[in-house]
C-alpha cells in the first residue's frame, strides 16, 4: 500500500449515494404534489365558477315580474292581457265587474294574443298567434251575461254585425270533401255547407271566395259555387 493512503471508506460512499437518492425522491413528491394542488385548485375554480353562473341565472329567473298590456277599452269595457313569464291572461273589466281567463288553464296555445280584429256590444274580436302564419280567436264578452267562446278551428270570414263566424268544421279526403259550418256566436245555432275537394282546391283553405251576410253564405271555388239560408240561426235576436 503507498504512503500516506487510506483505505476506501464503504460507508461513507453509501451515505451519499443514498443522499443522492433521497433528494430525488422528494423532488419527485414535491412535483407531484404540485400537480395535484394545481389540478384540484383548478377543479375547484370550475366548479365556483358554474354554481356562480347557475345563481345569476336563477336570480335572473326569479327577477322576471308579469306585466299588462292594454288592448282594449272604451266607457264602459278595459280588455288587458298580463303576461306572467310567457303564462298569458286576459283581464276583462266590464263596469264594476272583472274577471280573469287563464289562457293556459282553457288549453288556449298562444304566443301574443295582443290584437283585436274587432269590438261591439256583445264581443271583442281578439287574434291569438300562436306558430307562424297560424292564428286563432277568441271572442270575449263586452257584455256580462255573454260567455267567452273559444274554437279551436280555422276561421274563415266574421260578420262583426251580426256576430256570425264560418270555420272549416271537418276535412274528409277520402271522400273528397271539407265541410265549412256558419254559427251565431249569440244563439250558438249553427248551419253546415259542404264543397267537393278537387285537384284545383284541394289545399287549403279550399275555396276561391267566400260572402257571408246577415241571410246568407256563399262560398266559390274554381269548380262549383254554393249557396245557404242562414236566417234560422239569427232567429230570436
Amino acid at each position: 500500500m503507498p504512503p500516506n493512503s487510506q483505505p476506501a471508506n464503504p460507508t461513507h460512499g453509501g451515505t451519499a449515494a443514498s443522499q443522492t437518492l433521497q433528494a430525488i425522491i422528494m423532488r419527485r413528491q414535491l412535483y407531484i404534489l404540485t400537480l395535484l394542488l394545481l389540478t384540484f385548485g383548478c377543479e375547484n375554480k370550475k366548479t365556483i365558477d358554474k354554481t356562480s353562473v347557475d345563481t345569476l341565472a336563477v336570480e335572473k329567473i326569479d327577477s322576471t315580474e308579469a306585466y299588462s298590456e292594454n288592448v282594449y277599452k272604451n266607457d264602459s269595457v278595459t280588455i288587458d292581457v298580463k303576461n306572467d313569464n310567457f303564462n298569458f291572461f286576459i283581464v276583462l273589466t266590464i263596469g264594476n265587474q272583472k274577471k280573469e281567463y287563464d289562457l293556459t288553464k282553457l288549453n288556449i296555445l298562444t304566443k301574443t294574443p295582443s290584437e283585436i280584429q274587432w269590438a261591439n256590444n256583445e264581443f271583442a274580436c281578439m287574434m291569438t298567434w300562436w306558430s307562424q302564419a297560424d292564428s286563432r280567436h277568441i271572442f270575449i264578452p263586452t257584455k256580462g251575461i255573454n260567455d267567452l267562446i273559444y274554437l279551436d278551428k280555422d276561421i274563415e270570414e266574421t260578420d262583426s254585425v251580426n256576430n256570425n263566424i264560418v270555420y272549416i268544421d271537418s276535412v274528409n279526403h277520402d271522400i273528397d270533401k271539407v265541410v265549412f259550418k256558419v254559427e251565431n256566436l249569440l244563439t250558438r245555432k249553427s248551419k253546415t255547407l259542404e264543397l267537393t275537394i278537387n285537384e284545383q282546391n284541394g289545399i287549403y283553405p279550399f275555396y276561391d271566395k267566400i260572402i257571408l251576410t246577415k241571410n246568407k253564405l256563399t262560398m266559390t271555388t274554381a269548380t262549383e259555387k254554393k249557396s245557404i239560408d242562414i236566417k234560422e240561426i239569427n232567429n230570436g235576436l
